[in-house]
């Protein structure tokens, strides 16, 4: 896909610490894949990285994730292909998690068409602003993410 043609997203922390802990062939991994492969373009934040980094930081991902190609130079690969956005702030909390809100005010700002979440309670949502909320499974399967 060029440049023009990739879809802009936000994914949500539990889909991309997912996307390395699950085998290759799950939805979170493909996403992992696509983003790596810039077939989706990815919007992201200081405070996503910052919560990003404190998670591949817990013993019990580190442990798993072990033998595998550091976390640091894979998560730097992904931020390297990201469009860095300062997120403008939303008064209105939609999110029923207030700490979810700042996945809202970036997509919102980085003007993207997706959120893909495995958080149950944001996916009942299904839409806010114009911007879908989709699964992992959700997301592969519209936008053909194989």
């Amino acid at each position: 896909m060029s440049a023009k043609k990739r879809i802009s997203v936000v994914i949500d922390t539990n889909v991309i610490v997912s996307g390395f802990l699950d085998d290759s062939g799950s939805y979170p991994a493909k996403i992992i894949d696509a983003w790596l492969f810039d077939r989706v373009l990815v919007a992201i934040s200081h405070e996503l990285k910052q919560e990003l980094n404190k998670v591949f930081k817990k013993p019990y991902i580190v442990e798993v994730l072990q033998n595998q190609k550091p976390i640091k130079s894979i998560l730097g690969r992904l931020f390297n292909k990201s469009l860095v956005v300062v997120p403008e702030s939303i008064d209105k909390i939609i999110f029923p998690d207030e700490t979810d809100h700042f996945l809202l005010e970036l997509a919102v700002s980085a003007k993207a068409s997706v959120i893909v979440t495995g958080d149950k309670r944001l996916l009942n949502i299904k839409r806010t602003r114009g911007i879908q909320i989709l699964s992992p499974r959700q997301f592969c399967l519209k936008f053909r993410i194989t």
